[in-house]
């Protein structure tokens, strides 16, 4: 049985034996055969590569693969070998919540490495400074630093953030074991995470030790020896979880030092023969023992993937992560350059991997478990997937057997698709030359119809296989359960969205004074301007991204059944907005700065910009007729044509707002705005529909909301919205807001 699941499992391979250039753009042979529904069935390799042997011969030499993977030689594990330096962790634990393993002498090493190493420099953008975390008795429960904090901190990383990034293997995990740093990774994102009941000024503080020690973790880590090429799994752990935490949870810098690393750490990844970090020298399994051999840093046992007594579960285990670490940067490639309009590094046909195995296997404490888990999925027909073969047959309309974390992977590749479409879209129409796939409204109609199908697909496999039942998901609250379901819905409507808009033009129509390091000028906002306006806005293009982004902000924003909304389908849930219009509300539950899935915050943000940016552009600022007489006092400026910067300030601007000054009017307007504009059936109707701009409740309520929040970006959010709701109460010009999405603040050297 196991030499069965040996056989179906292999490791990613970067670079793999030949040399070549990252393949930056998708390859036209590529886009081809994935939008070609005649040429369909499943990708078979060569020499269990995983190549895509119906491609071309041109496009196969041209292209080698990069994340690879290999099959067994002979029947034998010599090329799924363990590390070298295999990760510390231990099986002591079971499948229990790890709040209680955490040792004094492992909490001693992390003070040790904070003081003696952890240091910051005058200019270090961080509140929390290294003196200042040591003040008070660190061993009180209460202090930040203290025995308690800190079980607290790996808790919270388990509960909110694990379950919708599993490329950490918890049933074998221990954070005595674990490795220093990429302890105080996890730490980061849990103490950053911690829910509302520690209070207010806990969360600030954890918020706060949470920016300090991801400021030195990152240096740290780069210095250490197991960094070089062919650098160890633990290292690429620790980074990615330090670039989701500087990317969605901290401050600007940190966020631009997330991105402007993130290449470093796929750099990384592609030099060297394995991701994994084994060489040819390194000698065979059989010598090794896997619970003791090598040390890593500072006596721990392990340092790259499990630490049991069962040589053959290391390895798998070992294999699994790694492809999960692989898999989790390119959905933070993918989705970050859709949110935040970056530029994307890897491509989908990258990825020549199986997608990630069954949760069950995943979950399993044993590998007798594992076993039995797998020889109860092998008579069901449940065969591994590869991530090329699972994207074709979603383009296609066919159903992909995975669990929940595969289908975010695939829909990863589908906005990854769609961004280097869009991109060599452009780049045909600066040329001036023809498109051989046929134009660009061919391939968004394939890839808009496949975000539906994702979507459904997703719906029914939970329905019919339980999967919010299954062992991953068993520690979590019903509330984290059901929020496996309202991740669905944010990928889902982020995909239409950013299909039919950029979010830097919004951005910079908004009033955005920097975007990507970079000062917006006056011919970026006439030119932003005039695409919105002209371009945009009376486009078929337009009412899709406004009826998904009005979708997207009613199921968050309106009321339901709490009970019954995790159950509900889409389509039930949009009838019973419509129709609750005339009941009494419950109270107002949704809270930004308590949201825990990683990208809703932002995507709400994003919606909020489209909403307001079809309903400005097309019908401008609110009139005296639907602004109370305390709200039109004039604000108007020295304008100048020749100079289209100047705006409301944001002082004036509260001087506008005196409608919306409490959050019951915020939410009596914005619960009536989208109710009215949620109850149309088809994109469509929205070009007949009257008073489009009348989102001022809306913009209000979601300002404060993110003004509140621990991330620092949506600070900046809530300042652009502010820009957007003196625009349409006052009427101004777009300008001078400091931050604003992925801008930031007005900074000397930029």
């Amino acid at each position: 049985m196991l030499e069965r699941l040996a056989a179906s499992y292999s490791i990613p391979i970067f670079g793999g034996e030949d040399f070549g250039r990252s393949p930056f753009a998708m390859a036209d042979d590529f886009a081809a055969w994935l939008f070609n529904e005649q040429n369909f069935g499943p990708l078979t390799g060569q020499n269990g590569t995983g190549s895509v042997s119906s491609l071309s011969p041109t496009y196969m030499e041209t292209q080698k693969p990069y994340y690879n993977h290999q099959s067994p030689v002979d029947g034998q594990w010599s090329q799924m070998a363990p590390t070298q330096h295999p990760m510390a962790v231990t099986s002591i634990l079971g499948f229990n919540l790890p709040q209680t393993a955490l040792s004094e002498e492992k909490r001693q090493r992390i003070l040790d490495l904070i003081m003696g190493r952890f240091k910051e420099t005058n200019h270090a953008p961080i509140k929390q400074q290294n003196a200042a975390l040591l003040e008070g008795n660190i061993n009180e429960d209460s202090h930040v630093l203290s025995l308690a904090m800190m079980q607290t901190y790996t808790g919270s990383y388990w509960v909110h953030f694990h379950p919708q990034m599993p490329f950490l293997h918890r049933p074998t995990f221990s954070v005595d074991g674990c490795p220093d740093l990429l302890l105080v990774a996890v730490m980061a994102l849990g103490a950053a995470s911690l829910e509302k009941s520690h209070g207010h000024a806990v969360t600030q503080a954890c918020a706060e030790l949470s920016n300090f020690l991801a400021w030195c973790l990152r240096w740290e880590i780069f210095m250490e020896a197991d960094f070089q090429p062919p650098a160890k799994l633990w290292i690429f752990q620790a980074l990615l979880l330090l670039e989701i935490f500087e990317k969605v949870y901290s401050t600007r810098p940190l966020h631009e030092r997330a991105h402007i690393h993130h290449a470093t750490t796929l750099t990384l990844m592609r030099r060297g023969s394995s991701l994994i970090g084994r060489s040819s020298s390194d000698p065979p399994p059989s010598v090794r023992d896997p619970t003791r051999y090598p040390p890593g840093p500072n006596g721990s046992i392990n340092t790259s993937g499990a630490n049991t007594p069962d040589e053959w579960w290391n390895r798998w285990i070992t294999n699994e992560a790694t492809r999960r670490v692989a898999f989790v940067a390119f959905v933070m490639d993918s989705t970050h350059a859709t949110m935040f309009g970056h530029s994307a590094v890897m491509v989908a046909h990258e990825m020549r991997l199986p997608l990630p195995c069954d949760e069950v296997l995943w979950a399993a404490t044993s590998s007798v478990e594992v076993g039995r888990m797998d020889a109860s999925l092998a008579a069901s027909g449940v065969k591994p997937v590869t991530f090329l073969d699972g994207l074709k047959k979603t383009l296609n309309g066919q159903s992909v057997r995975t669990n929940s974390f595969g289908r975010v992977i695939l829909m990863a590749g589908l906005l990854s698709v769609s961004w280097h479409m869009n991109q060599r879209d452009l780049q045909v129409s600066s040329l001036g030359v023809s498109n051989a796939l046929g134009g660009r409204d061919k391939w968004r109609a394939s890839l808009t119809r496949a975000f539906d199908f994702w979507n459904r697909d997703f719906d029914e496999s939970l329905a019919k296989s339980g999967d919010l039942s299954a062992p991953s998901f068993r520690h979590s609250t019903s509330a984290n359960e059901s929020n496996v379901l309202e991740s669905r819905a944010v990928l889902h409507h982020l995909a239409h969205m950013a299909m039919h808009v950029d979010i830097v033009d919004c951005q910079i129509f908004a009033g955005a004074k920097r975007l990507l390091g970079r000062s917006i000028t006056p011919t970026d906002y006439n030119g932003a301007t005039r695409r919105m306006k002209e371009g945009w806005a009376p486009t078929a293009r337009a009412r899709d991204a406004t009826f998904y982004a009005l979708r997207f902000l009613a199921q968050v924003l309106l009321p339901t059944d709490d009970a019954a909304s995790s159950s509900r389908s889409q389509q039930q849930r949009q009838q019973q907005v419509a129709t609750s219009s005339a009941a009494a509300d419950p109270p107002f539950t949704y809270s930004a700065r308590d949201d825990f899935l990683l990208n809703r915050p932002w995507v709400l943000y994003f919606a909020t910009l489209v909403v307001w940016s079809y309903g400005y552009a097309l019908d401008g600022p609110l009139t005296s007729s639907a602004i109370s007489p305390s709200t039109s006092t004039s604000t108007s400026t020295s304008t100048s044509t020749s100079t289209p910067m100047n705006i409301p300030t944001c002082a004036s601007t509260a001087q506008n707002n005196e409608n919306f000054a409490t959050t019951a009017q915020q939410i009596r307007a914005t619960h009536a705005f989208l109710r009215r504009l949620n109850n149309i059936q088809t994109p469509n109707e929205l070009a007949h529909l009257k008073d489009r701009n009348a989102c001022a409740g809306l913009l209000a309520l979601l300002r404060d909301l993110f003004a509140r929040t621990r991330w620092e970006l949506l600070h900046e959010a809530a300042g652009l919205l502010d820009s957007c709701l003196g625009l349409l109460v006052g009427g101004g010009n777009a300008g001078t807001v400091a931050g604003g999405g992925d801008g930031g603040k007005e900074r000397e050297g930029g």
